[in-house]
């Protein structure tokens, strides 16, 4: 989990403004057998080499490499700095496990408090989350304690059944460790980004020990159009888990470019205003700034918002600014 909880740390940071950009990477090489060995004496391993997330047939994980980046801004300062923006963080956190069975046994209470003070911190309601990327990592005993300790998370907000999407990075790339938050977070940042939930291979009988019936959540098992809904935005998680450790939790939402709600406000409200503000070394230079831009307003006829509002962000951002001024 330490990747994702890199992911919330970074996110604080912001928060407190205590930085304006950070850079999140989530690292995993395994150059010596000596991890391979420790592995396999544990039992971790899947005998075929294959991971059977959420499957009867899960028999353990198949580790792997990756070296995965993201880079977080605040919105504003993404938005203002011409960035693509691909997902926002609507909120994260953190908490650990205490005393377990074992290394490979996690707590289901943890994982089940974590998303809980999560929601509630943050005001998130569970009945809108429409996909969850799960730590998933095709084990007899971790898969079931993950979805369960979901179904109990949510229980106390909705009664809604199989209306969560759920699935596996695991089964398609391996689980890449230090590194698996990160991969986990990109998935989904691209399932939005494609408006498109992918399959979660090699599951095609469900494990017994899941509590389907009764359960918001189903497993995604072919490609999915995922589109926003009545102008709201598409809401998903990411859940990654140490080894008896520490649990990270992370909800991010679709991103809806500000022009684009721009442009909607313009076609039901009056249109924005924007400020054009000019400066110059002496008055007479001033005036004649002015009449420049007077001029060159008469002349745009068919001049639009979203150029106007560029043409205003230019004049305070890109120009610099002498004593003597005008805002318009």
């Amino acid at each position: 989990s330490s990747g994702l909880v890199a992911v919330h740390q970074a996110c604080q940071s912001l928060r407190n403004g205590e930085c304006d950009t950070a850079i999140v990477a989530g690292a995993n090489l395994l150059i010596t057998p000596d991890s391979y060995n420790g592995m396999n004496k544990a039992g971790m391993l899947s005998a075929d080499g294959k991971c059977y997330a959420f499957d009867k047939r899960a028999n353990g994980m198949v580790p792997a490499e990756a070296v995965a980046v993201i880079v977080l801004k605040r919105l504003s300062k993404a938005e203002s700095d011409g960035n693509p923006v691909y997902a926002t963080v609507v909120g994260s956190g953190i908490n650990y496990d205490g005393k377990t069975n074992g290394i490979t046994a996690p707590s289901g209470r943890s994982q089940s408090r974590l998303i809980k003070e999560v929601y509630d911190r943050f005001r998130i309601k569970p009945e809108d989350m429409e996909y969850i990327v799960t730590h998933g990592t095709g084990t007899k005993l971790g898969d079931p304690v993950e979805i369960n300790a979901l179904a109990e998370a949510f229980k106390d907000y909705t009664e809604e059944k199989s209306y969560c999407a759920l699935t596996s990075t695991k089964p398609n790339i391996g689980h890449t460790l230090a590194a698996s938050g990160v991969v986990s977070l990109i998935s989904l940042v691209m399932s939005l980004k494609k408006e498109t939930i992918p399959a979660s291979i090699n599951c095609e009988q469900v494990n017994d020990y899941i509590q389907w019936e009764n359960s918001p959540f189903f497993i995604n098992r072919e490609n999915r159009k995922w589109t926003d809904k009545e102008g709201k935005n598409r809401l998903g998680a990411v859940s990654s888990f140490g080894m008896s450790g520490t649990n990270a939790h992370v909800v991010l939402q679709s991103y809806t470019p500000e022009s684009t709600v721009r442009e909607k406000e313009n076609t039901q409200n009056d249109k924005p205003y924007y400020l054009l503000v000019l400066s110059a070394k002496t008055p007479e230079a001033l005036q004649g700034k002015i009449h420049e831009m007077a001029g060159f307003l008469e002349k745009s006829q068919n001049i639009e918002a979203m150029d106007l509002a560029k043409i205003s962000y230019t004049l305070m951002e890109g120009r610099h600014h002498f004593d003597c001024r005008c805002a318009v």
